[in-house]
Formats: structure tokens, sequence, C-alpha cells
């Protein structure tokens, strides 16, 4: 369930951000709202790639040695119990904290620009 509301969240935020930034070039007046939303769409992409990259970065050591034996059942220890969390829910946290950052860091860019009225 949390990858279903991770995917549901970035083709969310690709199909508004598409929308944001189309309509901003398009639309007379919406002009001036057209470096923010391509700015906040561009960043907010890289956010959510970096974010995720440094999630599996972080979990691939972890993972590389998952298999399936026909043994018994071994001790389950909080640290597991934690990582289990982390993969389950970790991607959804980690893509909106991406996706968030991106955006307000594409918005400070955009707001430097249109304070300095280039």
């Amino acid at each position: 369930m949390p990858y279903l509301l991770t995917l549901t969240e970035v083709a969310l935020f690709t199909f508004l951000g598409a929308a944001a930034t189309l309509g901003g070039a398009l639309g007379a007046s919406l002009r001036y709202r057209f470096a923010f939303a391509w700015r906040m769409w561009l960043w907010g992409t890289l956010g959510l790639i970096a974010a995720n990259l440094v999630l599996f970065a972080a979990l691939s050591p972890f993972l590389v040695g998952i298999g399936i034996a026909g043994g018994s059942a071994a001790h389950i220890s909080p640290g597991d119990v934690l990582l289990t969390q982390l993969l389950l829910f970790g991607p959804l946290l980690v893509t909106s904290l991406g996706i968030l950052l991106g955006c307000w860091y594409g918005w400070r860019r955009a707001q430097r620009r249109a304070n300095l009225g280039v």
C-alpha cells in the first residue's frame, strides 16, 4: 500500500507540475507564475530523484543478502523490525521530503530571480 501511495504522489506531482507550467506558459494572465512553476517542477523532480537514490544507496547493503530459505524462522530483532518499516514506509516519506525540499528550493530560486527584476 505505501508503494501505491508513492506512485500516486509522483503521478499527481507530475500532472500538476505539467499543468501549472503549461498554464503559466500559455495563459497571459498567469504569465508571471511561469517562472515559479517550471522551477518548482524541475527542482521538485530532481529532489525526488536524489532523495530516492540516497534511500536506495542507504538500503542496498541490507538488501544484498535477502533470500528465501527453507530453514526455520530466525529470531526477529528490533533492528529487523525497524528495517522492515523503513523498507515499507521509507519511499513514501523520502519521496514526499524530496519533492517538498526541491519545490522549496525552486520557489526560492524563482523568488530571487523575480526580486532581481530579470
